[in-house]
C-alpha cells in the first residue's frame, strides 16, 4: 500500500524510522532508505530514483528524523490520498505563495500546521487549523513528510534539474502539484520532527531559483482571497522575510536601508515601524554572539 522513502545520512535514524513506521502505520508497506553518505545526491534525485523502484501506489517521502505518533495513520490518510483531486498531503503548509521572495510560509497567519517540533531542548506542538477540518487546503508544504499517489508523482516528478541540493524541492513540488490538484495539511495524524531546519546562503539562492521559475504563476492561493486580503499578505510577507533574514544574521542581504524603503512605502502601518525595532534587536543579538 505505502512505499516509505527517505534519504539517509544516519543509518541508525533510518532504522529507528523503519521500526516506528512498522509499529504505527497499520497497513502493508515497504521501506526504502537511500544511503546518501557517499553519493551526496540532491533530494529531488534521490526521491525520483527511489519512487521509480517503489512497489506500492501510495508514496511517502519523509525525513529520517521524523516520528509518527498516531496509530494506524496509514488507514487514516488512505481515503484522502485516493480522492481524485487530492495532490500532496503533509503536516505543515501555507494557504498562499506570494510573488515576492518568501519561504514555504509567508507571515504566520497563512499557516496550517499539525506536528510537534523539537527545538531548544523541548517538544513544541504546532497546531493551526482555523476551520477545524480534518484536512486544510494549502498551496505549499514543508518537506518533513510529503504523501502522494504514485500517479500524481509520475505526472509531476521532483525537478532534479533545477534543484540539485537539499532546499526548495518541497515548495517547488507542492506548487507544481497544486497547479493540477489540491494539496492538504492533515490534522488527524500527528508527527514529530526532530530537526530544527537549516538556513544557509544556499537556501536563499535556491529560493531565488524557485521564484524565477514560478514568477509568471505567482501569487497562488488555496482559498478564495480578496485584493484587500492579498495586499495585507504582501505587506506582512515582505516584512516577515526581512525579519527572517536579520534573525539569521543576513544583514548583507537585507539591511536597514530596506527597512527604511519599506517604511517610506507604508508609513501608516505598525508593521513598518516595528521593523526598526526588529532590526535593532537582531543586530544587537548577533553582535553579542558574534
Amino acid at each position: 500500500m505505502y512505499s516509505i522513502i527517505c534519504c539517509s545520512v544516519k543509518p541508525e535514524l533510518a532504522e529507528a524510522l523503519r521500526q516506528n513506521v512498522a509499529a504505527t502505520i497499520g497497513v502493508p508497506f515497504e521501506f526504502i532508505a537511500f544511503d546518501n553518505r557517499e553519493k551526496g545526491y540532491g533530494l529531488c534525485q534521490v526521491y525520483n530514483q527511489c519512487a521509480r523502484r517503489a512497489r506500492y501506489d501510495l508514496l511517502c517521502f519523509v525525513h529520517e528524523d521524523v516520528v509518527f505518533q498516531t496509530s494506524d495513520w496509514g488507514l487514516l490518510l488512505e481515503k484522502k490520498l485516493r480522492e481524485a483531486q487530492c495532490g500532496v498531503v503533509g503536516f505543515a503548509g501555507s494557504i498562499i505563495k506570494l510573488k515576492q521572495l518568501t519561504g514555504w510560509n509567508t507571515c504566520g497567519r497563512d499557516l496550517r500546521l499539525n506536528y510537534v517540533q523539537y527545538m531548544r531542548g523541548g517538544h513544541h506542538a504546532r497546531k493551526v487549523n482555523p476551520g477545524g477540518a480534518d484536512f486544510s487546503p494549502v498551496v505549499t508544504l514543508d518537506g518533513l513528510c510529503l504523501l502522494v499517489r504514485r500517479q500524481v508523482w509520475e505526472e509531476i516528478p521532483f525537478d532534479e534539474e533545477t534543484f540539485t541540493g537539499f532546499h526548495a524541492y518541497d515548495v517547488d513540488f507542492s506548487l507544481a502539484v497544486a497547479c493540477r490538484y489540491k494539496n492538504y495539511v492533515c490534522h488527524t495524524v500527528l508527527v514529530e520532527h526532530f530537526s530544527e531546519g537549516s538556513f544557509s546562503y544556499e537556501w536563499l539562492e535556491n529560493m531565488k531559483k524557485l521564484h524565477a521559475k514560478w514568477e509568471a504563476r505567482l501569487p497562488m492561493y488555496a482559498v478564495p482571497m480578496s485584493q484587500k486580503e492579498l495586499a495585507r499578505y504582501e505587506l506582512c510577507g515582505e516584512a516577515y522575510f526581512m525579519k527572517f533574514m536579520w534573525q539569521k544574521g543576513c544583514f548583507d542581504v537585507v539591511g536597514i536601508q530596506d527597512a527604511w524603503n519599506f517604511w517610506k512605502r507604508h508609513p501608516q502601518t505598525g508593521v513598518a515601524w516595528l521593523l526598526f525595532l526588529k532590526y535593532l534587536k537582531y543586530r544587537l543579538k548577533h553582535r553579542k554572539h558574534g
